[in-house]
């Protein structure tokens, strides 16, 4: 565009950035191309190209869960959307902050029905909290904007945090009637995203205590409840922990505490968005992910509390009937955490999911100061011991480092292997069962893991993490048949030079599925049975894919090769693919 004045587009470009949204996962058509003129001529966001929509939104799902801040989205039309729904699907479970710019046809032009116009507030209902169609005029682009990251940075347990501006081609073209401003509460809002947690409202806290309490006083009453629980109960009690608990540095030092005072035990969801471990963080237990093993493993508790989480429901219903993973015959109490901006109620007291954690573990200080009872009287009370899982198996014997690769030495290898400070995208699935238990004791390492079910998740989670954090190694551990829905996420990985190390599970076959017809009584042996789980008709090579999307890439069917692949993937500058041939 040869003119210069500031354009509907520029409007939205210049208010994302000044509420510090700086990075946008792309995949534009005919209706996005001014956006895309926007960014040349604003310069002020990074632009990343990703040739399949399911990669912009994983990437941008990737970016949100590192940083805590959003990312954008650019998508063609309600068609572009719907291919970027899946990994949409998975950032709303993770509670992901993500602004899709989906445009559209021009106003005066829609209601012709030409061959790309489709029902875009639909479909983009299906994910996000937040929809809104965009009128012809370019000057409200700017307090749209601003709606919807407030709309986002406001959210409750199990909220999607995802927003979709639909964004008519016209009012993207059309020059603004005054010069762009930034509105007076993006430098707010800017500070917000970067500060975690927001001040959270504790609804189950006042509902239980107002009778007795006000104010402030109700969470506090609440909270000190809570703590004294945990304290009395001990190893037979279970503490819960989701969003921000999982990675905020002071949370993290709380629930070291909380679990060296109580010997509660720290849970987290099968499906978590991301948690920080390995050596010096807290000793998370993870519920299993079979409705009856989930069951089992809550059993041996008297009672359950959630902070930032709810309580866990089967993936799927089978035939044991099994919906809630927690027993009936348990107490369970939510510390629910409802994130609304602004609330009088709990700011002087707590804030967020890591302050109602600090606050449990200062209530359990001051209880153990006052009984005078020491951290290790728990172990005397005959409650059940915590687990230690830290035992990652004899050293490889000579003979070990030739034979074939099994499930339990793949996972090992790349637990003991994994650089310091790794983002480990966990997509492994069945390949990867042990590697939970078998990387406790990495040098500290952050993990996320497919929230939503939808799987392929992997490869474009794995860019938006680099991108967030382009120092740091990200090391996607990947199950062979997910990673096919998006091997063009590998294509933006070599065209930015990320530090990525993809290592490729190949079993060839979809054994999730062989595991569900045995659990469901079903044959496997029949012609279409095996058909429809396997992956060696013909089998993927893996390092042809990678080479076409200009990668390197090594194949491993030993130990010593696997060894050596890692240790070459991480002394690489961008990315590396490993496809490990899995027995």
């Amino acid at each position: 565009m040869a003119d210069t004045a500031d354009t509907g587009a520029c409007a939205i470009i210049r208010t994302l950035h000044a509420a510090g949204v700086d990075t946008i996962f792309a995949n534009p058509g005919t209706t996005e191309m001014v956006l895309v003129d926007a960014l040349d001529r604003v310069r002020q966001m990074r632009a990343v190209l990703c040739l399949h929509e399911t990669v912009c939104s994983g990437a941008a799902d990737g970016f949100g869960r590192m940083s805590g801040r959003p990312a954008c989205t650019l998508l063609h039309l309600g068609v572009g959307l719907a291919n970027a729904t899946a990994n949409l699907h998975n950032a709303k479970r993770a509670a992901t902050p993500i602004v899709n710019l989906v445009g559209d046809m021009a106003s005066w032009h829609a209601h012709k029905d030409p061959l790309l116009a489709s029902d875009v507030t639909g479909l983009a209902t299906f994910t996000s909290k937040f929809v809104k169609t965009c009128d012809a005029s370019p000057d409200d682009l700017a307090s749209t904007v601003v709606e919807a990251l407030l709309a986002i940075r406001d959210h409750c347990v199990g909220e999607s945090r995802v927003a979709t501006l639909i964004i008519p081609h016209d009012a993207q073209r059309k020059v603004l009637s005054k010069a762009w401003l930034p509105p007076r509460i993006t430098s707010s809002l800017k500070f917000d995203f970067m500060r975690r947690p927001r001040p959270l409202i504790f609804q189950t806290s006042l509902s239980i205590h107002n009778s007795l309490f006000s104010g402030n006083d109700a969470v506090s009453a609440h909270l000190h409840q809570c703590a004294s629980k945990l304290f009395s109960e001990g190893a037979r009690s279970a503490l819960v922990i989701g969003g921000d608990g999982l990675v905020d540095e002071a949370a993290l030092l709380a629930l070291l505490e909380i679990e060296s005072i109580s010997r509660c035990a720290l849970v987290v969801e099968n499906s978590f968005a991301r948690v920080e471990r390995g050596s010096g963080r807290p000793s998370w237990q993870r519920i299993p992910y079979f409705p009856a093993d989930a069951r089992r493993f809550f059993e041996k508790f008297e009672s359950v509390m959630f902070c930032g989480a709810r309580p866990p429901v089967a993936m799927f219903g089978y035939e044991d009937g099994l919906s809630d993973l927690v027993p009936e015959t348990i107490d369970c109490v939510e510390i629910d955490t409802c994130d609304v901006a602004g609330s009088s109620v709990i700011v002087a007291c707590v804030k967020g999911v890591p302050g109602a954690l600090v606050y449990l573990r200062n209530v359990m200080l001051t209880l153990r100061k006052g009984f005078q009872r020491e951290c290790d009287a728990q172990s005397q009370t005959g409650g059940i011991d915590i687990p230690n899982t830290c035992n990652t198996g004899r050293p490889l014997q000579d003979e070990q480092w030739r034979q074939p690769l099994r499930p339990e030495q793949v996972c090992r290898i790349v637990a003991e292997t994994q650089p310091q400070s790794a983002i480990v995208v966990d997509e492994s699935l069945t390949t990867g069962g042990l590697y939970w238990k078998l990387s406790c004791c990495s040098p500290p390492f952050s993990h996320l893991t497919l929230t939503g079910g939808s799987i392929g998740s992997g490869p474009p989670l794995a860019v938006g993490c680099a991108v967030a954090c382009p120092l740091r190694r990200v090391v996607n551990f990947q199950a062979d048949g997910s990673a096919v829905y998006s091997t063009p996420a590998f294509w933006t990985q070599a065209s930015e030079s990320l530090k990525i190390t993809t290592v490729i599970c190949a079993n060839h076959r979809y054994q999730i599925l062989r595991l569900e017809q045995q659990k469901q009584g079903l044959g496997s042996s029949g012609t279409n049975a095996r058909q429809l789980t396997s992956l060696q008709n013909p089998s993927i090579d893996w390092i042809a894919i990678a080479r076409g999307y200009g990668i390197s890439g090594a194949r491993a069917t030993t130990t010593q090769e696997l060894i050596q692949a890692l240790q070459q993937s991480y002394d690489c500058d961008g990315p590396f693919l490993i496809e490990v041939q899995v027995c």
